[in-house]
C-alpha cells in the first residue's frame, strides 16, 4: 500500500494495539519486525496467553490517561485494527500518546469502521480523526478500503509553524517525554 513501508528495513519495531490473537504480530515476526502486541484487560486475556504460547511478544495493557511504559520514539509503526479505541476523546490524549511513541517518520495504521463506513456517526469520527491528525502534523499517506495510514513528520518544522492557538498545544520544553 505504501512503498516506504518496508518491513524488516524501514520498519523494525512495531506496536499492535488491541491485538486479538496477535496474528498481525506473528505476521510481522515473519518479516523480520519485532512486534509487541498489547490488548486491554478484558476478554482478551486468554488471547494474550495464546499469543505468548505461540512465541509472539504480547501483554495486557491499556491506552488511558497515563503514558504507556515505553520510551518515546520507540516504534516505527503502530497498528490498530478494530481496537475499539476512540483516539480523539479527551482532546486527543490517546492519539498524542501514539505520537509520543512513534519515531520521526513512523506510521500509524488504523483499520476501523470510521475509515470505510458511511454512517453519519462514523463519518463524524473520521472527520475528528482527520482534523486531529492534521493538527499534530501527521500526513495521511494512504486511505484504501478499510485502512488509513498516517506518517509522523521527520522533523519539527510543522510543529514550529503552527499558530499559538492550535490545539492540542505543544508540550512544555521542560516536559520529559519518558516520565510517567
Amino acid at each position: 500500500m505504501v512503498p516506504d513501508i518496508k518491513f524488516g528495513h524501514h520498519i523494525r519495531v512495531a506496536l499492535d494495539v488491541g491485538c486479538e490473537v496477535a496474528s498481525f504480530g506473528a505476521l510481522l515476526m515473519q518479516r523480520n519486525v519485532t512486534a509487541l502486541s498489547i490488548a486491554p484487560k478484558d476478554v482478551h486475556e486468554n488471547q494474550i496467553q495464546f499469543a505468548l504460547e505461540c512465541g509472539v511478544p504480547a501483554m495486557v495493557s491499556v491506552f488511558a490517561t497515563r503514558r504507556l511504559l515505553y520510551p518515546s520514539q520507540a516504534f516505527d509503526l503502530i497498528h490498530c485494527s478494530r481496537c475499539r479505541i476512540n483516539w480523539t476523546r479527551d482532546d486527543g490524549i490517546l492519539l498524542l500518546e501514539v505520537n509520543r511513541l512513534l519515531r520521526a517518520g513512523g506510521y500509524f495504521v488504523w483499520a476501523a469502521q470510521p475509515v470505510y463506513k458511511h454512517e453519519e456517526n462514523l463519518q463524524e469520527q473520521w472527520k475528528e480523526m482527520e482534523n486531529l491528525s492534521s493538527r499534530i502534523c501527521w500526513e495521511l499517506v494512504k486511505k484504501e478500503g478499510y485502512i488509513a495510514i498516517w506518517q509522523k513528520p521527520l522533523n519539527n518544522s510543522c510543529y514550529l509553524s503552527r499558530g499559538a492557538d492550535v490545539q492540542p498545544p505543544l508540550c512544555d520544553p521542560s516536559d520529559d517525554p519518558d516520565s510517567d
